[in-house]
């Protein structure tokens, strides 16, 4: 599981990359997501070339997975080279593209280890499943990226004098949002989906990691956000920033717990 989460936090890395205006923000700061963006990418790389999972998956289904991490790989590549001769727009395409390929390699990595553990359906895969796990791999993506590299873009206005704090109120607002759309679907979704089609001892099994996902990943990180959000507004950049700070911990973990009960439950937490 950790490669599934290091690749979706890349995706996540370089759709923060593209979420301000590319002229609102400097060279230095996108340099900086498409750097961890590969780390990150790498470090997931290697953890699944080297895990021991025998694959059940067909092998159509393999080299599809081995494109979409290519694809996903030369996206943030392309990312970092235009980024180095100031190609702004064109940065910020390949960093929404790259987005959207790590959470399909994510989404395949995933239901590759469902399969494994016979938590999911046997190929072919059901449409319904296939999507709750995209969807729930796309929120581990979003929140953690977003979270990182809004408070790594508070610490930017420390050096960066002349840039304005709206780059700084768009990420904000896009975590604000992206936090609201995942606790509907972390919430709402999975007590509507448990109501319909009851996963068997959901709650004596899984009760205390899903309130913890829910309190410490989604509940109180809300509460920062929107103070640190206020602090913006007051332009108190350096407040928001260590805000953020403790945030970006506590989406953190609470996205990594949501990818375990995913990978056991098959429900988008």
């Amino acid at each position: 599981m950790p490669e599934t989460f290091l690749i979706l936090l890349a995706g996540g890395v370089m759709l923060a990359a593209a979420v301000p205006r590319p002229d609102d923000v400097t060279l230095h700061w996108l340099r900086l997501g498409g750097i961890i963006a590969l780390c990150m990418f790498a470090l997931g790389a290697f953890f699944y070339v080297r895990r021991d999972l025998v694959s059940e998956m067909p092998a159509f289904y393999r080299r599809v997975q081995a494109g979409l991490l290519v694809a996903a790989a030369a996206g943030i590549l392309g990312q970092l080279a235009f980024v180095q001769v100031a190609w702004r727009r064109t940065q910020r395409a390949f960093a929404a593209g790259a987005f959207v390929i790590a959470v399909l390699a994510g989404a395949n990595l995933l239901h590759e280890l469902m399969v494994a553990r016979q938590t999911a359906v046997r190929f072919p895969p059901k449409a319904l499943s296939v999507a709750l796990q995209a969807i729930a791999c796309a929120g581990v993506a979003v929140l953690p990226g977003l979270a990182l590299m809004d408070m790594l873009l508070g610490h930017a206005y420390l050096t960066a004098s002349k840039m304005t704090t709206a780059p700084f109120r768009r990420v904000s607002l896009a975590l604000a949002w992206a936090l609201a759309a995942r606790a509907a679907i972390a919430i709402g979704l999975v007590l509507l989906l448990q109501s319909r089609r009851p996963v068997e001892m959901l709650w004596t099994l899984y009760g205390l990691y899903a309130g913890t996902r829910w309190l410490v990943g989604l509940a109180v990180p809300a509460a920062f956000v929107y103070m640190a959000h206020d602090c913006i507004r007051r332009r108190h950049t350096q407040a928001a920033t260590g805000i953020l700070y403790v945030t970006g911990v506590l989406i953190f973990l609470g996205e990594i717990v949501a990818l375990y009960l995913v990978r056991e439950t098959g429900l988008p937490f």
